[in-house]
């Protein structure tokens, strides 16, 4: 089946821009309005509303295209899982990931899985915790590497465990302690991770019921870390984004230790494409316990 009028639909839903999903296919701006053109003359109903800023899908569109991602996905595995018969993998493999995994274990992890099946191609998507289980629902993604999370249904396997560590600028008063109690930081100026992102450290406070003075909030780990390393408050971040700071700043185990359960996650093992679980595969045996990567044998 060819999907890739489906697959150029969708891409132009994502960017909200038909010259950028042109793009992503070696697709003129023409081009791809004359492949919309033809489909939606084949529903008989507009997918799109065009605009000075881009295009956004009209009611209509919007109830199609989580259709016509379950199609271009399941053409994607049929392709995959013929070449496989045929002895050949090949395809894409979309996979999302926290930014602290992306840096830390995938770089080793693709570059062993690609001399073994260098036809699949990766496309890699960053983001925090919200936008990735958003990902994974609306099938944007195969599968993702993040925190798991209670109450979520999407199949997972645990790959670490990872510490919260309390965040400190050098010269903190507990500096040279051996750990730091959490009620510690009650009343204490505090950077936290937007709520989006991070859905643990918010999670962490509430349960201990630590209540900190909210100075700053930002989406990104490095941010957070930057501002707690020129004075502006104490953080709390884990164990895996601080290894991007070895040396920097003061970074101490909570008491009593908190952690973050990091693992694969899907939608469904039983259905995941020939790629997607050739992956996985290679990701359970190289992430060691620590969190440290081991040769793939």
């Amino acid at each position: 089946m060819d999907t890739r009028k489906y697959e150029v639909i969708i891409k132009a839903a994502e960017c909200g821009n038909l010259t950028r999903a042109g793009e992503a296919f070696g697709y003129t701006q023409s081009g791809v309005s004359h492949m919309i053109k033809g489909v939606e003359d084949e529903f008989g109903f507009r997918i799109f509303l065009r605009g000075r800023s881009g295009v956004s899908l009209t009611p209509e569109g919007a109830r199609v295209v989580p259709i016509l991602r379950e199609i271009a996905h399941w053409n994607e595995s049929l392709g995959q899982t013929v070449s496989a018969i045929n002895g050949l993998i090949s395809g894409v493999l979309r996979i999302g990931s926290f930014t602290s995994i992306a840096i830390h274990w995938l770089p080793m992890i693709i570059r062993r899985f690609q001399q073994d099946y260098p036809n699949i191609s990766i496309d890699i998507t960053e983001g925090g915790i919200h936008s990735l289980e958003s990902a994974l629902e609306e099938g944007t993604v195969d599968l993702t590497f993040m925190s798991v999370q209670p109450g979520r249904e999407f199949d997972r396997i645990i790959l670490k465990k990872d510490p919260f560590l309390a965040i400190l600028p050098k010269g903190h008063p507990m500096e040279g302690e051996k750990s730091f109690p959490l009620e510690a930081f009650n009343g204490q100026d505090f950077i936290l991770v937007t709520h989006g992102f991070d859905y643990d450290t918010n999670r962490l406070l509430k349960e201990y019921s630590i209540t900190p003075v909210i100075k700053f909030t930002s989406h990104d780990d490095h941010t957070v870390f930057s501002m707690v390393e020129n004075g502006l408050g104490l953080s709390i971040l884990p164990e895996l984004v601080m290894r991007s700071y070895a040396g920097r700043g003061v970074a101490l185990p909570l008491e009593p230790e908190v952690c973050r359960e990091l693992g694969l996650c899907l939608p469904s093992f039983s259905e995941a494409s020939p790629a997607c679980r050739r992956f996985i595969e290679y990701a359970k045996k190289m992430i060691a316990p620590d969190g440290s990567i081991r040769p793939f044998s």
